[in-house]
């Protein structure tokens, strides 16, 4: 399905079983958006926790601000987090708990369009901690595989390299958030010279 919204032509992404919890996935190219990224204690939202809030938000295409908080979920990070992460057990001794920091990201956030790489994971978490976080939410890595469907692999890792892009931080939430947009801004530009515009673009996804 295709229409436009906020004056954004969006293409609606077929899913298998739409959870009411959660926003529609969606593919756009909007100049008004929020990037967010969260570094969490493990893969369920159900028992893990949120140990990093980032976002960064878009005006025109431009970066205006940004929101970062380290959480302490109160018990010690896993091993194989901070390995991950770089986030440790004494690093985010004196932060705020996740709950705690959730209103002022969620304000951040607003009812902007979300983006994010495999975003579908962050908003699996924030919806289980605000019981539903409803905006619609655009999938870098997504975007990235119907771009390039022949590459072996569509981490973010894997986009950054494909653009030339820096990720100085990697698996920090708020370097994450700016890489992705690094790269969002790449396949707009990308999609322009291939397809005639974005909604062009847009136009001819089924």
């Amino acid at each position: 399905m295709i229409f436009n919204y906020k004056n954004t032509l969006i293409h609606e992404c077929k899913v298998k079983s739409q959870n009411p919890n959660y926003g529609k996935s969606i593919i756009a190219f909007p100049c008004d958006y929020t990037v967010l990224d969260l570094e969490t204690t493990g893969l369920n939202p159900k028992t893990d926790l949120i140990i990093e809030f980032a976002a960064v938000k878009v005006r025109g295409g431009k970066v205006v601000d940004t929101f970062q908080s380290l959480c302490d979920p109160g018990f010690p990070i896993p091993p194989q987090i901070e390995m991950i992460t770089g986030i440790t057990t004494d690093m985010v001794r004196n932060s705020p708990n996740p709950r705690s920091v959730l209103p002022d990201f969620l304000e951040f956030v607003g009812d902007d369009f979300i983006v994010g790489h495999n975003v579908l994971f962050d908003v699996r978490f924030i919806s289980a901690s605000a019981g539903c976080f409803c905006n619609p939410y655009i999938d870098t890595m997504k975007l990235f595989r119907k771009l390039h469907p022949t590459l072996p692999h569509h981490r973010l890792c894997d986009m950054v390299d494909f653009y030339g892009k820096n990720n100085e931080s990697a698996h920090r939430a708020l370097s994450d958030c700016l890489a992705t947009n690094d790269c969002l801004c790449a396949m707009a530009e990308e999609v322009a010279k291939v397809f005639g515009s974005t909604d062009d673009f847009v136009k001819a996804l089924k």
